[in-house]
């Protein structure tokens, strides 16, 4: 599995949409992960969503759509319009962390990976049982290593940073980041874990 993150762009979300098209699209994520505000995302996504449906993104007008085509027989623009509902479909690999006080919860085997755009925000016990502490609110990126536990985060976005957990062939927890606006690399760290999935605790 490769995740994409996102730190907060609530400065000049233009650029979340920028991030989204190069984790999304040039590293083929199964899934992006912002780590700033929900309003700030939902509104990039509904603004995204109605430039590639030519208008309205609502699931209702899609279907009216694809019906006034069929019954018309045009074939080529209902495969068009397929196309840019297969595209709109794609956004939903772009999330965002859930408000405060729930937080995501990824799990490598035994492993507790919490992301949450405020760390300030999670308690004694969260830290203890986590294994990787991943969060957006910050002044620049930050790798930080206490005892068994990591600290990471892209910074905001505006600085030019955006990172991908991704397993190594070894079976290690790799966070390596990128620069999207040119894709260079800017460095690359590992942590041992193996398998995953995601839940959101209240």
């Amino acid at each position: 599995m490769r995740i994409g993150l996102v730190g907060p762009a609530e400065e000049d979300p233009s650029l979340l949409r920028m991030a989204g098209e190069f984790l999304l699209s040039d590293c083929g994520v199964e899934q992006a992960i912002y780590l700033g505000l929900p309003p700030t995302l939902d509104s990039v996504l509904d603004d995204w969503g109605r430039q590639v449906m030519l208008g309205s993104a609502s699931e209702a007008r899609f279907l009216e759509q694809a019906v006034e085509l069929a019954l018309g027989h045009d074939s080529k623009s209902l495969d068009a319009l397929l196309e840019r509902d297969r595209e709109r479909q794609r956004l939903s690999a772009l999330r965002c962390v859930p408000a405060a006080p729930a937080r995501a919860v990824e799990l490598f085997d035994d492993k507790v990976v919490l992301l949450v755009h405020d760390k300030a925000l999670l308690d004694q016990e969260d830290i203890a049982n986590a294994f990787l502490i991943v969060y957006g609110r910050s002044k620049s990126a930050a790798l930080h290593r206490f005892g068994p536990r990591t600290f990471f985060t892209p910074g905001p976005l505006h600085l030019g940073r955006v990172a991908i957990l991704e397993r190594e062939p070894e079976g290690y927890l790799a966070i390596a980041q990128f620069d999207p606006r040119t894709g260079e690399p800017h460095g690359r760290e590992a942590v041992h874990v193996r398998r995953s999935r995601m839940v959101v605790t209240p």
